[in-house]
């Protein structure tokens, strides 16, 4: 009993002191955006690297994603005699739920283990100290950045990603279904609120933060050398897809209760 008990003080403590980290380094990146000036140049080629490079996996996985929320919402709504309304289903799981976590699951996996392996590696090969000997702050220099790339590029995905949903349903809808096309089109954008646009845009946003502050700071307590950095690289995988999941239920209870 009381090994467990010290198991379970040793785990709280750690939590409590992961999410602290988070906070601290999350503090220290927004306090950089007033005390340093911004790299353009970087924050360009982070804006690619979030944006451009992601957007292929993105469009073909978000095209897929439509047509399989068609097919089986087409199925269950067939049973009730309303598969015209496929198009709603469609459209509202992918602005409100879908497309936020998909993309968000892709750009941690793709861009967040990216991240992780280059600060873990400067780390690891005391880059991060050679540059506060030059007076230069790491978060400033590799975190902020990236922060800014990612708070622009991923809710852009985002919207990218709802698109793309709804014509991968439209396709299976008007050709597998023979649905009408218009009536689809009418009934996908029928029932969105600006409310349901808000909250697919702000867990975008919230994502796309989580994912580098907790990206950073894996990669910012890497030690052991090439094999620390790997376990680095999937650790921040892992806890970026837990810390979005969490985030998306927050999120969804904040905007259900209010």
């Amino acid at each position: 009993m009381a090994k467990f008990l010290e198991n379970l003080g040793r785990n709280g403590l750690g939590i409590f002191s992961y999410f602290g980290s988070l906070g601290l380094l999350s503090f220290r990146t927004v306090g950089s955006f007033f005390n340093s000036r911004f790299r353009g140049r970087e924050i360009l080629r982070q804006m690619d690297e979030f944006g451009i490079n992601s957007f292929p996996m993105v469009a073909v996985i978000s095209v897929f994603l439509g047509m399989i929320l068609a097919m089986q919402s087409a199925d269950a709504l067939r049973r009730v005699g309303a598969q015209a309304y496929v198009g709603s289903l469609v459209s509202l799981s992918a602005v409100r739920e879908l497309s936020p976590i998909f993309v968000a699951l892709i750009i941690a996996s793709r861009v967040g283990a990216a991240i992780s392996a280059e600060i873990g590696t400067m780390q690891v090969t005391e880059q991060i100290d050679a540059l506060r000997s030059l007076a230069v702050s790491p978060v400033s220099y590799l975190v902020k950045p990236r922060l800014i790339a990612a708070i622009i590029m991923v809710p852009v995905l985002t919207l990218m990603a709802i698109f793309l949903s709804i014509f991968g349903g439209w396709f299976i809808a008007v050709y597998g279904m023979r649905i009408n096309s218009t009536m689809y089109l009418y009934q996908s954008f029928k029932f969105l609120v600006f409310k349901d646009i808000l909250i697919g845009l702000l867990k975008a946003f919230v994502f796309g933060l989580i994912i580098v502050i907790a990206a950073s700071r894996q990669g910012f307590e890497t030690s052991g050398g090439a094999e620390g950095v790997g376990k680095a690289t999937t650790l921040s995988v892992a806890f970026s897809f837990l810390l979005v999941i969490v985030a998306d239920l927050i999120i969804n209870a904040l905007f259900y209760f209010l």
